[in-house]
């Protein structure tokens, strides 16, 4: 029988060295949707029914025991890296596009990923931006998600903000501040959603 997941529970990075890591790993479709059954790499069961406007994101722990924890791995995925370069006006004009299309974007230090979508390929095209099919996992910076990632709250105050939707996927910006456990929530994402 599927487990049934309702909330995010922590970051790969705030876990204890000693926890195994069992992936769940999912399409970005599939991250932001909040709603889907899967199952993970060592073969758990999982109904993720997250709140609306949960995105989650690569490197969320969803469930942990004693010695593992099930945590979210961002599939690879065909996507469009563009390359608008140095000229400030190619990286406004690429922008402009991607919004203009309502396609979702990752920023990252040298351009800018997007899902497959052949109008995009068009319009970039036919505007001279460089671009190229690359097969990686589509994570990196995000700015103005309505209802973001950070949708789940936090069980303890770190004194500054998390604001996941506009930081790394993989990097939840804790700077040196380390736990000794997965975030401060408890553990029972698992089932009901209510304390065990």
């Amino acid at each position: 029988m599927a487990e049934v997941i309702s909330r995010v529970v922590g970051t790969t990075a705030n876990l204890d060295p000693h926890f195994g890591i069992d992936p769940l790993v999912l399409t970005s479709e599939q991250r932001a949707s909040g709603h889907f059954k899967a199952k993970t790499i060592g073969g758990r069961e999982l109904r993720v029914s997250m709140p609306r406007g949960t995105e989650l994101q690569d490197g969320d722990v969803l469930c942990y025991d004693r010695t593992w924890a099930i945590a979210v791995a961002a599939a690879e995925e065909e996507l469009l890296l563009l390359e608008p370069g140095s000229d400030p006006i190619m990286w406004a004009v690429a922008c402009y596009q991607l919004g203009n299309l309502h396609r979702p974007a990752r920023f990252l230090e040298n351009g800018v990923l997007t899902p497959v979508d052949q109008m995009v390929v068009s319009q970039l095209t036919h505007l001279g931006i460089p671009f190229r099919l690359e097969r990686r996992a589509f994570i990196g910076r995000r700015f103005g998600a309505a209802h973001g990632h950070h949708s789940h709250g936090h069980g303890h105050d770190h004194g500054h903000s998390h604001d996941h939707g506009q930081a790394q996927a993989n990097e939840h910006d804790h700077d040196s501040h380390r736990h000794s456990h997965p975030h401060g929530r408890d553990k029972t994402a698992i089932g009901t959603g209510e304390g065990k």
